[in-house]
């Protein structure tokens, strides 16, 4: 199993985007906006996506969080060191982008085929990971041919190199369903609801870190503080597809936590990230 990975510079809002297609004014730039409600939305169930750098980026996983993508869509990242090349300096080849529940994972009938978490109103998290490469174009082709809308929507690219720490995520590590809603009783007694909205927040510790990650934990608490978003991964390529949907978020450090010194060249931190 993998260890946690979290991209936490976002080098797509550097880079130049373009799309093979788009819906009107729905186009690449709001894949740069932090609201969801502004979204890229290519016209026909196939889309690629194509991001430029005027200097070399370092990147080492594509995400898009809250997409419309279904369990069946797939996903092929390309990455060239120059943008003229014509060769990619590497192919992920096409794989699935967000698969959900497998068939054959549980017993027929007991979960409907096909379910993703775009039902509770999230939006999937479609996902590609590979080996870190400095490039200066990449190459995203994204295909669902299935989906019931007929076409293909996403509120934001994320893509740069991840951190991962060479000691994982403690035992523990969890991921809360958060329900603003609130209930309430009225005068005959009947209990209602106030509907509110539902996201989630992983938490998970670090007790185990090594001077290395430490140092680049602290960094990346340092830069990104409580205002720059971040992609968190607890299941990178898990087998398990389900579990690793359901611990991946896009969202931003719900508090600073202390950095202690446990024992001699040990560190250890709590993390919480709350999705957007």
């Amino acid at each position: 199993m993998k260890n946690l990975r979290i991209i936490y510079d976002n080098a797509a809002d550097r880079a130049v985007l373009t799309a093979s297609s788009q819906a009107g004014a729905l186009g690449p730039a709001n894949l740069q906006r932090e609201g969801k409600s502004s979204v890229l939305r290519s016209i026909g169930a196939a889309l690629s996506i194509t991001a430029t750098w005027p200097s070399p980026e370092i990147v080492g996983g594509v995400a898009l969080p809250f997409c419309n993508l279904t369990p069946g869509a797939t996903i092929r990242v390309r990455g060239y060191i120059e943008p003229g090349n014509i060769a990619p300096a590497f192919d992920t080849g096409v794989m699935p982008a967000c698969e959900y529940a497998r068939l054959g994972m549980w017993d027929w009938g007991a979960l409907p085929l096909g379910l993703n978490a775009y039902s509770y109103g999230g939006g999937t998290y479609a996902r590609c990971w590979f080996q870190m490469r400095s490039i200066r174009k990449l190459v995203i082709d994204l295909a669902d041919p299935g989906n019931p809308a007929g076409y293909i929507e996403a509120a934001r690219l994320v893509a740069g190199a991840y951190w991962s720490p060479e000691q994982n995520a403690s035992y523990g590590a969890g991921i809360t369903p958060v329900d603003t809603s609130t209930q309430y009783r009225n005068g005959a007694g009947e209990q209602k609801v106030e509907r509110g909205v539902m996201y989630r927040k992983l938490s998970l510790a670090l007790d185990h870190m090594t001077p290395l990650d430490r140092a680049e934990l602290w960094r990346i608490v340092r830069g990104n503080g409580l205002s720059r978003p971040l992609f968190a991964s607890m299941y990178p390529d898990s087998n398990d597809v389900e579990l690793e949907q359901a611990h991946q978020v896009y969202g931003r450090l719900a508090n600073l936590a202390a950095i202690t010194t446990p024992s001699f060249q040990a560190y250890a931190t709590n993390i919480e990230i709350e999705e957007l």
